[in-house]
Parts: C-alpha cells; structure tokens; sequence
C-alpha cells in the first residue's frame, strides 16, 4: 500500500528511520490540503481544496503498518485518535495513484496554518529565527 509522506517520515527528518524498508516512489508531490504546526515538533493537516501540501509517496510493506499507526497516534478509534487514515487520489507524471495519508483527528492540533504546506523549508525557516 501507498503512504503519502509530508512531515516528519520525510527525507532528513527525524522519524524518517520508520520508513527505512519503504520505497521511494515520488517526491513533491502536492495533495490538496492544509498544513499545521501542531506546536509539538510535528506537522498535521486537513484534506481542503482550498490549499496544497507538498510530500513525497512511498511504497510501504505491509507489515510495516502497525509502527506508522503507533507512530501517529492511530487505532481506529476517532474519540482516542491523534490521526486518522484516509484514502487520497494523487497525481504523479504516471497517472493517478491511491495513497493513505494520516489526517488530523485532533482539533487542538491545528495550532498554526504553515501556509506554504511544506514542513521542511517551514521548519528549517522556524529553527534559523
């Protein structure tokens, strides 16, 4: 299955190590949505049409699924949730491709709109101040 990728799973960031048996499919990419500074190091975003995110699609093995959904917050329990898991239609320069991406489930989350909807040059911009 397909992960759509744009915080910290990223490249260079610090949980990319879980994604270490994973397969880089695309990188920037943009998925119709909007990011937020969650205040706790990490990003989280919402499916809008109004905006756009950039991040990067990886094949992901399937028994590496329980660590991403350790990692962000997700049981299938809305009520306990950080995130939950929808299904996205992304193009790439191939065609259209299905992607899980982890949404945000918390609306205490949505703490600071990152405008540009890319966590690295946002982050990197955040920590040169």
């Amino acid at each position: 299955m397909k992960l759509f990728a744009y915080g910290t799973l990223l490249q260079g960031e610090c949980n990319h190590h879980v994604l270490e048996e994973a397969k880089l499919l695309f990188k920037g990419l943009t998925l119709q949505a909007i990011m937020y500074d969650t205040g706790n190091g990490y990003p989280a975003i919402e499916l809008t049409k109004d905006s756009l995110v950039i991040g990067d699609v990886y094949d992901v093995p399937d028994h590496m699924w329980a660590s991403l959904d350790e990692l962000e917050g997700y049981t299938g329990d809305p009520k306990r949730d950080l995130y939950t898991k929808q299904m996205v239609h992304i193009q790439t320069e191939c065609g259209v491709l299905d992607a899980v991406v982890y949404t945000v489930c918390d609306e205490k989350m949505k703490k600071v709109v990152i405008p540009s909807g890319d966590w690295i040059a946002y982050r990197k911009a955040r920590d040169n101040k």
